[in-house]
């Protein structure tokens, strides 16, 4: 199997994970604020994950699943952790309580169709939640923090977010078990991408991988020598879990402290969360587990 079947397949084979636990509760996650998902009548083709009670102000997480497939279902105990540590995700695809079907797709991956989802899509679903936030009456309104919103997604959605970090509005980025292909690859053409996209990053980035083992460790390793030679601040951590991380596992299995991490900090000023990443030592890295690197990180 090419390393390309490999990586964008990887959704379908977290679908098929998650299979085993589709007769399973919703997640509610385990933070301070017990998170729902569901999809809104306005916004059918997303996934919202939320707490359930809308308490103050809240930062606003856009998701894009591997494989670019087109449901988030192999990631709602992921997905729902971090909704209970007050965020709002907005994730591509429809809510679903079972794994959607897959159609096995050709092994030459030049006669594969388009991808289920495009990068726009992240950039509807922050479209809508900010209407929602400036209608009156809306149940959003006064709930929706705009002027903090991460874009994220692990493998091909980790491409997607990387396309879509060029939108004004977004204030960081992460990109999970993802980066960017050699240049003059068929891949980066799919998602509008070369490598100078990291030359023209305007808010700052962060990199969670699944080490060496992971097959995206390559590209990642050459996206952060990359920014190193830039100006925009950066951060790349590994955990040795594979490509496929730990999403579908309960809250999102020990992957997930990762990027909990960055969105706490960068997204909510968490000093605590912050000392995770770079304290010295850095929290997380204190397990002999995690090791982490930061560019012009402060």
């Amino acid at each position: 199997m090419s390393r390309y079947i490999s990586w964008l397949l990887t959704g379908l084979s977290l679908c098929v994970l998650a299979g085993a636990h589709a007769q399973a509760p919703e997640p509610v996650g385990t933070g301070p604020e017990p998170a729902r998902s569901y999809s809104d009548p306005g916004l059918p083709t997303h996934t919202l994950y939320r707490p359930a009670t809308l308490s103050g102000r809240y930062p606003v997480v856009l998701w894009g699943n591997g494989s670019c497939v087109n449901s988030n279902f192999s990631y709602r105990e992921f997905l729902t952790q971090v909704a209970s540590r007050g965020f709002i995700v907005v994730a591509v695809g429809p809510h679903r309580t079972s794994p959607a079907p897959r159609q096995e797709r050709p092994s030459d991956p030049a006669a594969w169709p388009a991808f289920e989802t495009q990068t726009q899509q992240l950039l509807d679903g922050l479209d809508w939640l900010s209407a929602e936030a400036a209608r009156a009456g809306s149940e959003w309104q006064g709930h929706v923090d705009t002027a903090r919103v991460a874009v994220m997604g692990h493998s091909c959605g980790g491409m997607q977010a990387l396309a879509a970090s060029s939108d004004p509005r977004i204030t960081t980025t992460l990109v999970l078990n993802s980066g960017i292909f050699p240049e003059g690859d068929q891949y980066n053409a799919r998602f509008g991408l070369t490598r100078a996209h990291l030359q023209a990053l305007h808010a700052p980035i962060a990199y969670f991988i699944g080490g060496e083992s992971d097959i995206a460790y390559v590209n990642a390793e050459q996206d952060w020598q990359d920014l190193q030679r830039g100006t925009v601040p950066a951060l790349n951590a590994n955990l040795d879990v594979g490509h496929g991380a730990t999403y579908a596992m309960p809250q999102g299995g020990p992957f997930a402290a990762g990027p909990l991490a960055w969105l706490q900090w960068r997204l909510k000023d968490d000093t605590n969360a912050r000392a995770l990443l770079l304290g010295q030592p850095c929290g997380l890295c204190a397990a002999g587990q995690w090791r982490v690197r930061s560019h012009l990180l402060p």
